[in-house]
């Protein structure tokens, strides 16, 4: 509870108290949760109301259909406003898709031995913004992941501090311009204003990450139905995310390719009999696995509880080899947290975690929202950690500069872009 307070003591920021709502698109599902922080702590939320709807017109991150998706977020939010008893204007918007970029930047400044003030450090932060490339593009945050005061690395808060230099280490998450605007005309056209955007992964690993994991690093993977999320939490703060444009929907498809079967059938195959793990009891068993036959009719078949688990398994094992490629490939490979947090829907297929710890070599545990108690049994499962998550990231109190008052005309130079490839030992060479 002290460092989430220490978070908004550096925010200069206070709790909200009114009603909030947010809405998470998704590839298979739509959910809008409307809550009302109680004001006893930041994740003391009471949930006035939730929606979901099956998504439509939203494929990969990417709309495909804006008629059909603004239908699916009507449905999704009058769903949450009738149950909540209240209409809401604006919403809490959750963004995802493979074309966030995620840029790790570093800047330094002179300070001649004198304290580091508030300016300073907002003169420093405006630094590292203007190195991030925009032409087409909008920042959707920028975290301070560390400060470095002289030789001394890992600085939250460098205010206060006696220094001759200090330097930052700023992640900053851009999004092209018209995809943004696209899913804000979107939500506008359901008569729905956009107060935030914040990227879906971060989001996720807010509603799943302790804040024993966050203040001391943690990986969140969330498995959604067509992509699969991962950020990384270091310093108390959010440090990187990333996509793998693969998730439970492409499980389902191999089964229905597999077999011969409908999307429906492999889809009831792979909830009721599926598991990644090919050395677990009863894969023998015989089950009932519809096939289409010669007139495009299920035909009632057999099949080994095994073969289904041997097309599951490859699929499973892929997404986690892609979900390291891109940790390895980050800027922060060289400090990763070993905790790693599974979540999203496709999580809970059996054999997840297992495949998971085995790909990644670090422990697993599987993660539902961490206000679970207030969301219910049908919204507090690991499906809606993003949803959650959106409704908590503004109370967990994360500096985010593209939102905390920083001049980029003020303080800002002409500088180029500087992509760091190891997290704390970035500033070597200005000293």
């Amino acid at each position: 509870m002290a460092n989430v307070q220490s978070r908004r003591s550096a925010l200069g920021g206070s709790r909200r108290t009114g009603t909030v709502a947010t809405l998470d698109i998704g590839c298979s599902k739509i959910t809008c949760l409307i809550g009302r922080n109680d004001g006893s702590g930041p994740r003391r939320f009471q949930i006035l109301g939730g929606g979901r709807q099956q998504s439509r017109g939203f494929t990969g991150g990417a709309i495909s259909d804006m008629e059909g998706l603004e239908r699916s977020i009507r449905l999704a939010v009058e769903d949450a406003e009738r149950e909540a008893g209240e209409q809401i204007s604006e919403v809490i918007l959750g963004i995802t898709g493979p074309r966030l970029e995620c840029t790790l930047v570093t800047a330094a400044i002179d300070i001649g031995g004198h304290e580091i003030t508030h300016k300073d450090v907002k003169r420093l932060q405006a630094l590292a913004l203007s190195k991030v490339p925009t032409k087409g593009a909008d920042i959707l945050a920028a975290w301070p992941v560390a400060y470095r005061v002289d030789q001394q690395e890992g600085v939250r808060q460098p205010a206060g501090m006696f220094a001759d230099r200090a330097g930052i280490l700023l992640s900053v998450v851009t999004a092209p311009r018209p995809m943004v605007k696209n899913l804000v005309e979107c939500v506008g056209r359901a008569h729905l204003g956009v107060s935030a955007l914040v990227p879906s992964s971060i989001a996720s690993g807010a509603g799943t990450l302790i804040d024993d994991e966050i203040e001391n690093g943690a990986i969140c993977i969330d498995m959604g139905a067509g992509v699969t999320a991962v950020s990384v939490y270091l310093n108390g703060s959010p440090a990187w995310l990333g996509l793998v444009p693969a998730g439970g929907t492409h499980v389902t498809a191999d089964i229905a390719q597999g077999i011969g079967t409908t999307f429906a059938a492999a889809e009831r195959l792979k909830t009721v009999y599926g598991t990644a793990n090919l050395e677990g009891p009863g894969l023998a068993e015989r089950i009932e696995a519809p096939r289409l036959g010669d007139d495009g009719r299920l035909q009632g078949m057999k099949m080994e509880k095994g073969a289904i688990a041997d097309i599951i398994a490859p699929r499973i094992e892929e997404i986690f080899e892609y979900v390291q490629k891109s940790l390895n490939a980050s800027g922060v490979r060289s400090v990763l947290p070993r905790r790693v947090v599974l979540t999203g829907g496709a999580s809970q297929l059996s054999g997840v975690r297992d495949v998971a710890a085995r790909v990644l070599n670090a422990p697993v545990r599987l993660g539902r929202p961490t206000i679970a108690e207030f969301l219910g049994e049908t919204l507090g499962t690991p499906a809606f950690s993003t949803a959650s998550g959106l409704l908590l990231y503004g109370e967990l109190g994360f500096v985010d500069v593209a939102r905390s008052g920083v001049a980029l005309k003020e303080y800002g130079t002409e500088t180029g872009s500087g992509v760091v490839n190891k997290a704390f030992h970035w500033l070597k060479e200005n000293f």
